[in-house]
């Protein structure tokens, strides 16, 4: 065999090594359209409000008077009014209200008297689904002990 190219065959695959090795220690085996850090988890959505209607339940024995400034309509902002009598469960929110909205409701109890006295108690809902106001009486004799608790059914 010829002396020169065993030389020359010998240089051509060092290189051909030496190339490779290099072209493999710059890609250092990683997937380079892989994030640098792994990606954060993503955060638990925000709980979402729900549209809804608000009903009062009357447990006295007495007829309720409900109203609100219903401004839904921006233009056109209305009293809604509704009478619940002793013993009943009417909706009081004239149809479906948007979700997040905050309400405060107006609840007069009118006890069957001459004298003409009225209790009345106000209570903030925000709405986020369907709403049910209790009213109660804490001493049944008492009209002035009205108590009114919120509970979505």
């Amino acid at each position: 065999m010829d002396r020169p190219s065993i030389v020359a065959r010998y240089r051509a695959v060092r290189t051909a090594l030496l190339l490779a090795a290099w072209l493999l220690s710059g890609c250092g085996g990683k997937d380079s359209t892989a994030p640098l850090a792994p990606e954060p988890a993503p955060a638990s959505p925000e709980p979402t409000s729900q549209a809804g209607t608000v009903a009062v339940a009357n447990h006295t024995a007495y007829d309720l008077e409900v109203a609100y400034l219903n401004e839904t309509d921006a233009d056109a902002p209305r009293i809604v009014r509704t009478h619940v009598p002793a013993g009943q469960r009417a909706e009081v929110s004239g149809g479906v209200l948007p979700a997040g909205l905050e309400v405060e409701f107006d609840l007069v109890l009118v006890p069957r008297t001459e004298d003409g006295i009225r209790v009345r108690r106000k209570i903030r809902v925000s709405i986020d689904g369907d709403w049910v106001l209790n009213v109660r009486l804490a001493d049944e004799s008492d009209p002035f002990s009205l108590a009114v608790a919120s509970a979505s059914p």
